[in-house]
């Protein structure tokens, strides 16, 4: 587990310092330059000096990249958030096994890289203040995996009072990848192609911790599938250790109340589920998609993550009902109904896990629940697709370094970074103090648990930014019929047994 650093003497150079050990995915030998001691902080105040009397707010991003790859450098110039009287601060957290590899027992319990954002956490709580920030009001956002993890540490009792309302972009606790399957068995994997024993648990730490990491990542490709999916093949998991970050999957935890009652904002974009065809564009498998049509029903148990969660058996049949439903009967997947295959991957991907966390937190918690759909494409997309996380670039100016913003992205970078900046003046935990956030005059209502109230955002201007109101937002009961062992249905099995 990560321990706070020792003291040091004179002055160190803090300047942007290594990223964690991770996996190049683009990289044939899935090896990157980093190093094992990466635990870093990055600080942004709005001035040249930071001054500890000012009790600012603070925004503290957990960067994405699907719990693999990534680094507190992914925010590297938030010149938006700068404008404004707040400070900022991202870090770096273990990733892939260094950070997620679990024997499921009190050796290796897993969760290390959640516990390093705990530490991160507590770091601010203890210093913030002499950077200007007020360790009092701390928003914690995320991106991606990011925000699945803004959203795990509402699950964690180690988390509670590290900050006091978050914000999850792109990912919740909910979605499909974000816990990991059978990773006892994946370090058993691990161990083999190594030559390490495979138990007792302590031997197999003791020997992986003599591998250098470069043979470690070399080994990556043993838990990829079709295209390098699943994507996040080692992430967080529900705890066995006596100390755990996550002690039962948050799908039950939402449904017995026990969730960190401080105020939620989640989001999506339109288009999420783009990265799976992304990479269909890098790999150049366009011209394979007939095989991918005609391989469907041994790809999609990999490509929509069921083939931990699905009795083998039902694997072909599951493939035929989600192929039927998106495409409809007898159609193929080709590339003129691309947008069609990627609402697969949006819904199974996000909306979903985030629709059904955004109903069952408003209906357990006291403290408002927001949910925004961001469906603006912007200027310059001949696409119009509006991708996964695509929304964040507003806030913190990724993408967008060095270049002349136009009118509309001007404004849509207002409405957004308006947004999370009053959201600790608009987001207290005190219903009866808490004045609803207005943007762009839209006074944004949270969500109820019955249905899914929602800011629809498909542009700048007034008229493009409603409060909208609707029974269910995704198929989730298609979803659900499909049987998968997880979330609701993972809690009937139990409760069957």
């Amino acid at each position: 587990e990560p321990e706070p650093v020792e003291p040091w003497s004179g002055v160190w150079d803090a300047n942007f310092l290594t990223e964690c050990v991770q996996t190049a995915l683009m990289n044939k030998s899935f090896v990157t330059r980093a190093d094992e001691d990466c635990l870093h902080l990055n600080v942004y105040v709005p001035r040249g000096a930071p001054n500890p009397k000012e009790n600012l707010d603070v925004i503290v991003s957990i960067h994405g990249g699907a719990y693999m790859f990534g680094s507190g450098h992914f925010h590297s110039n938030p010149q938006f958030l700068m404008d404004h009287d707040v400070i900022f601060v991202t870090f770096n957290y273990r990733l892939g096994i260094l950070g997620f590899l679990s024997t499921e027992d009190d050796v290796v319990p897993g969760n290390n890289g959640l516990k390093d954002q705990v530490l991160a956490l507590k770091w601010v709580q203890e210093n913030i203040a002499s950077f200007g920030g007020n360790p009092a009001s701390v928003t914690l956002t995320g991106l991606s995996a990011g925000g699945s993890s803004v959203h795990l540490h509402y699950f964690s009792d180690m988390s509670k009072g590290l900050f006091h309302r978050g914000f999850s972009q792109s990912g919740c606790a909910l979605n499909a990848w974000t816990l990991q399957n059978q990773p006892a068995e994946k370090a058993k994997i691990l161990a083999e192609a190594v030559g390490c024993p495979t138990s007792p648990s302590r031997s197999l730490v003791q020997c992986l911790k003599q591998r250098p990491y470069p043979h470690l990542l070399a080994r990556m490709p043993l838990f990829y599938g079709y295209m390098m999916l699943p994507i996040a093949p080692f992430a967080p998991v529900v705890e066995k250790g006596s100390k755990p970050f996550l002690k039962a999957d948050p799908y039950y935890l939402l449904t017995e109340g026990e969730v960190y009652d401080v105020p939620w904002i989640a989001s999506n974009t339109a288009h999420e589920g783009v990265i799976p065809v992304i990479l269909f564009l890098l790999l150049q498998v366009f011209k394979d998609l007939q095989v991918i049509n005609d391989e469907w029903e041994n790809l999609a148990p990999i490509l929509l993550e069921y083939n931990y969660t699905l009795p083998q058996p039902l694997w072909t049949t599951t493939a035929k009902k989600v192929k039927e439903f998106y495409l409809g009967e007898g159609q193929d997947i080709s590339q003129e109904n691309m947008l069609k295959v990627m609402q697969i991957f949006t819904d199974r991907g996000f909306l979903v896990g985030a629709e059904t966390a955004v109903k069952k937190q408003a209906k357990v918690a006291k403290s408002p629940i927001y949910y925004y759909f961001f469906a603006y494409p912007g200027d310059d997309n001949e696409q119009r697709i509006v991708s996964h996380g695509i929304d964040s670039k507003y806030i913190y100016g990724d993408d967008l370094e060095g270049k002349m913003l136009t009118p509309n992205e001007l404004q849509m970078k207002n409405v957004l970074v308006d947004m999370l900046i009053s959201y600790p003046k608009t987001g207290l935990t005190t219903q009866i103090l808490c004045r609803k956030p207005t943007i762009k005059g839209v006074k944004w209502e949270p969500t109820q648990h019955d249905e899914l109230t929602y800011l629809n955002i498909d542009g700048f201007a007034p008229e493009n930014i409603k409060l909208e109101t609707v029974k269910e937002l995704t198929p989730r009961a298609f979803w659900r019929s499909l049987g998968f062992q997880e979330s609701e249905n993972l809690i009937l099995i139990k409760d069957e047994l």
